[in-house]
């Protein structure tokens, strides 16, 4: 992974090459927001998986992701690994990301047949939040 940030379009691109190793989310970090939009949205979300690190941030057509070389720390980022939905999906595998309308993510942990997880990773307040679907 290179050091190089994107837009939606391709930030769903680069999610969906990780999703097609099944690559495994390790950990999770953010930036939250603010005053009450931080208890949702974070200016930064940083998901670590065994291959790489992919670093979503807002943008004008929606998330921008930056992808990073394992091991890359960052400044200013809280982990997240015990919050909602973070916590039931340390461990398990990306396997499916959508593009979905207004720069949001549609992203699938868990294939179908072991009781998925779907997230929808999204635009709010000026910052990245993510909301569980399934």
């Amino acid at each position: 992974m290179g050091n190089r940030e994107s837009d939606g379009n391709t930030a769903a691109k680069l999610l969906a090459r990780l999703a097609e190793h099944s690559a495994r989310l390790l950990h999770v970090e953010r930036a939250p927001l603010p005053g009450p939009a931080g208890g949702r949205a974070s200016s930064a979300l940083r998901l670590v998986f065994e291959v790489g690190i992919v670093e979503l941030r807002p943008a004008a057509a929606g998330l921008a992701a930056v992808p990073l070389p394992p091991g890359s720390a960052g400044a200013g980022l809280v982990p997240a690994d015990e919050d909602e939905p973070w916590w039931a999906l340390l461990g398990h595998p990306l396997v499916r990301v959508q593009a979905r309308p207004q720069g949001a993510l549609l992203v699938q942990f868990r294939r179908d047949e072991d009781s998925p997880k779907i997230l929808v990773l999204e635009p709010e307040a000026g910052g990245v939040a993510a909301r569980s679907l399934v």
